[in-house]
């Protein structure tokens, strides 16, 4: 179901975009410069996570509103306690004098998220981007968003200030047959997207699906079957993807303990590497990972694969050293 990249190298400011498969619909993880991302591959993203709000992580808000400007969209936001405050001076370091006139509304949801609580303020654009306080709730359980298809997770790490880890899980991952497919004369398209939300959602078997064929359907094909005939001859479900993204964070045992249990059976791990095990103090006065403890992180949390990020400036030229460290200590040979 999910795709996943860094939105820069790994020299350069963090982030992680997920294309949510088969939907128009994009995440992202920290927002870094985005200013060398394509602009439609922005219009994709419907929530945003922030870590933490540090510039390297949260510069390309800018950008986001400048894309956005002017379009029907609708961007939700998480980030750590002082979130509200900070998407606000952002904003309104701007004049919006003139949105009023605006034939679309751009909307943000902005999410602060607390240890006990969760606040949410709504920005419309054509109201300037006054905020409106809409809920506060609680007690918190870790959990950010829970949809019918996946459910985000965070924990709260200790980057001298609160930065937030993120993991992605897909609920369950249905796959088309198309053998299956071309067996029963029935057509790819759009109409099976909708096919999966109906089983993510849960819906009975007697419920009707459509089947829409490009150009009209070939009589005498049937249009309408059953979700539960589908489910039975065209469709196998197996176990959901999980990514996760953990960015600035010091390497106590705490964070440790923490990153592994949200991070537990990642098919993919984005995990920052800022600095050679060699100036691991460098890196623990600076609060950040080593690229043996993210190595020893990834293989601790049973992870399929290791993506390593937000590296020193100044191992440019030597980043071979990263990742071969980080490698070693992933595969439990260091």
């Amino acid at each position: 179901m999910f795709s996943a990249q860094l939105i820069n190298e790994p020299f350069a400011d963090p982030g992680v975009y997920v294309k949510l498969k088969y939907r128009d619909e994009a995440i992202l993880f920290d927002l870094g410069d985005l200013h060398h991302f394509p602009s439609r591959k922005i219009l994709k993203i419907s929530t945003i996570f922030i870590s933490h709000t540090h510039m390297d992580h949260f510069i390309g808000f800018d950008h986001v509103l400048r894309i956005c400007l002017g379009r029907d969209r609708h961007i939700a936001l998480y980030g750590p306690p002082g979130f509200i405050r900070n998407v606000e001076n952002r904003i309104f370091s701007y004049t919006w004098n003139l949105v009023e006139n605006y034939t679309n509304d751009f909307v943000l949801t902005v999410h602060e998220v607390h240890t006990t609580h969760i606040m949410a303020k709504r920005y419309r654009c054509r109201d300037a981007f006054c905020g409106e306080m809409i809920e506060e709730s609680g007690p918190f359980n870790g959990v950010l968003l829970d949809r019918d298809d996946f459910i985000v997770r965070t924990a709260f790490l200790d980057h001298k200030i609160p930065s937030l880890a993120f993991s992605l899980e897909e609920k369950s991952h249905i796959n088309i047959l198309k053998n299956a497919l071309g067996e029963m004369g029935l057509p790819q398209g759009k109409w099976l997207a909708g096919l999966k939300e109906k089983i993510h959602r849960g819906e009975p078997d007697d419920t009707p699906v459509d089947v829409a064929w490009k150009g009209g359907r070939p009589s005498p094909a049937r249009t309408t079957f059953s979700l539960g005939e589908l489910k039975e001859k065209i469709v196998k479900i197996t176990a959901g993807q999980k990514i996760s993204y953990i960015a600035d964070a010091v390497g106590s045992e705490e964070n440790r303990e923490k990153i592994a249990a949200l991070a537990r059976d990642s098919d993919i791990m984005f995990i920052e590497a800022t600095f050679l095990h060699k100036d691991a103090a460098r890196a623990s006065t600076k609060f950040h990972l080593t690229a043996k403890q993210a190595g020893e992180l990834a293989r601790e949390a049973g992870a399929k694969r290791m993506v390593i990020f937000h590296f020193s400036p100044k191992y440019r030229g030597k980043e071979h050293l990263l990742n071969e460290e980080a490698l070693a200590a992933f595969r439990g040979l260091s």
